[in-house]
């Protein structure tokens, strides 16, 4: 039926409704009657903001991609620590290297609330890999194929004493005494079977992560779980050497050793981590407003507290925002209030499917103070929809959409 029709049939449906109430006595003379409830116009589900997947492989759409592991439930990974025979580790930095990795794990359950828990096993100490570090070009620029031979040979040394038939995901560490081994890698296609278990998932953590500390592995197992890299692979022209010209240090998917670390209110979505109550869909034809939990407290937010709204712009592209107070893992973020972001379900990894919209553009902080404070307004500039953020109770930001 075309809208023309559907306006016909209800204008005579609510004109037999009047007539019928008017008949019996019980609309006065003049007064307008009430609609029927199913004239009332419902608020709109979260499904009409659950842009699409528009990109093979890690992307921002729904669902995330078909290789990323489960985001709620229990991982269970196999951390294995790896030596050489050119760098051979203490025996008594096994513990070190452990403790530094686990405040990734910490990480990964606490911004879940809880719906992820990750169960480590790790490896009787260090495994020494078959051949010198060297035989590794992570320094020259790592492929593919050398990536999987790295891993396949630390699952192959450790095999005769790790059991391997219940396993999600493989986390292969470096000593620290092999510098050569850079960088922390991630591939959601491994193709290695041990004890009967087809192995895919696998993170290997170089020596960047003695700076990166346990943020590295929450960020790498965000790809595992299908997340993109926000930092751009490729700096804009306008501004080189700026790999972080999209989101800056608002997501761990971004900058790691940004201030405000969380992973932002549509990634938590992506993975399950919020429930579509939680998600206000605004509606192109009237006013929508919410009241906005911190991100970080998301998990525990109030009743009638939402944790983002979202502005549809096209079948690919919303606007999206979200509140974010110095509380969790934004605890050093100097700038707070409303983070106004895009995004956009047709861009690749690396390619900004993520964009900070900058409260305070040209400042020399960069994106560091992006977020609109309370008592500041903002206006979408493709459909004209004015975005007022108010301040609330308990660092609660009310957000109103005025189309």
């Amino acid at each position: 039926m075309n809208q023309r029709a559907v306006r016909k049939s209800l204008a005579l449906s609510l004109a037999a409704i009047a007539a019928s109430a008017l008949a019996l006595g019980a609309v006065p003379a003049g007064a307008a009657a009430a609609p029927p409830p199913s004239a009332v116009a419902a608020p709109p589900s979260s499904d009409a903001c659950r842009l699409p997947a528009a990109v093979g492989g890690l992307g921002s759409g729904f669902p995330v991609d078909e290789q990323a592991l489960p985001a709620v439930g229990t991982l269970k990974a196999a951390l294995l620590l790896v030596d050489f025979e050119d760098h051979p580790a203490s025996p008594a930095s096994a513990a070190e290297a452990e403790a530094n990795l686990a405040p990734g794990v910490e990480y990964l359950e606490r911004v879940s609330g809880g719906r992820l828990e990750v169960t480590t096993t790790t490896s009787d100490g260090w495994v020494r890999m078959p051949e010198p570090s060297t035989s590794y070009p992570f320094e020259r620029g790592l492929s593919y194929e050398d990536h999987v031979r790295y891993i396949g040979d630390a699952i192959a040394a450790a095999d005769d004493t790790f059991d391997f038939s219940d396993v999600d995901v493989v986390w292969v560490t470096a000593t620290k005494e092999a510098p050569n081994i850079t960088y922390s890698p991630t591939t959601n296609f491994l193709d290695v079977t041990a004890d009967g278990n087809h192995l895919t998932h696998a993170v290997t953590f170089g020596y960047d992560q003695w700076r990166w500390g346990g943020l590295v592995l929450a960020h790498e197992s965000g790809h595992t779980l299908g997340l993109p890299d926000l930092y751009l692979f490729e700096a804009p022209p306008e501004d080189p050497g700026n790999y972080h010209a999209a989101v800056g240090g608002w997501d761990l998917m971004g900058l790691i050793s940004g201030a405000g670390p969380e992973y932002l209110a549509w990634h938590r979505w992506q993975l399950g981590w919020l429930d579509d109550a939680q998600v206000v869909c605004a509606r192109g034809d009237r006013t929508t407003s919410a009241r906005l939990a911190p991100v970080a407290l998301s998990a525990d937010a109030g009743p009638g507290q939402a944790a983002m709204v979202v502005h549809p712009l096209s079948a690919t592209r919303a606007v999206v925002v979200e509140n974010r107070q110095p509380v969790g893992y934004d605890e050093a973020i100097e700038a707070r209030g409303a983070l106004v972001y895009t995004v956009d379900t047709s861009v690749p990894s690396g390619e900004g499917p993520v964009r900070v919209v900058d409260a305070t553009p040209g400042s020399p902080d960069g994106l560091d103070d992006a977020p609109f404070a309370a008592g500041s307004s903002w206006t979408e500039p493709t459909t004209g929809a004015e975005l007022t953020f108010r301040a609330g109770p308990g660092n609660t930001l009310k957000v109103t959409v005025q189309p």
